[in-house]
């Protein structure tokens, strides 16, 4: 986005200033710095709401980009807490399966 054209204000004034001093164009001078500075606040006006629909515009896309994230971090964390219980299930199946294999060396321990 290009920043609109700007006319100093300082340059104004001064513009003003020297017509000032000649009295028939003082009320001209007077009339051109109030238009000049009423037509630049309305181009900071129009230039400071294109900022805000801008901003405005990536606020929304924020927003959305965030729900999406908020998902699927709770379609990950679902599947974090299904693979802690297959983890749980994995664990006790080979604390069964060593109690088991720490019966038959004892028992074939004493077979012999």
């Amino acid at each position: 986005m290009k920043e609109p054209r700007s006319i100093s204000i300082t340059a104004i004034l001064a513009v003003g200033l020297k017509a000032v001093k000649s009295p028939r164009l003082h009320k001209a001078a007077v009339f051109m710095v109030i238009c000049m500075l009423c037509f630049l606040s309305g181009r900071a006006s129009a230039y400071n709401a294109s900022i805000y629909n801008s901003l405005s515009r990536s606020r929304d896309a924020l927003l959305t980009q965030r729900a999406h994230l908020q998902d699927a971090a709770a379609e990950v964390n679902t599947r974090i807490n299904e693979l802690k219980g297959k983890l749980d299930s994995i664990n006790s199946y080979l604390a069964d399966t060593d109690n088991a294999l720490r019966d038959v060396e004892s028992a074939m321990a004493r077979a012999n």
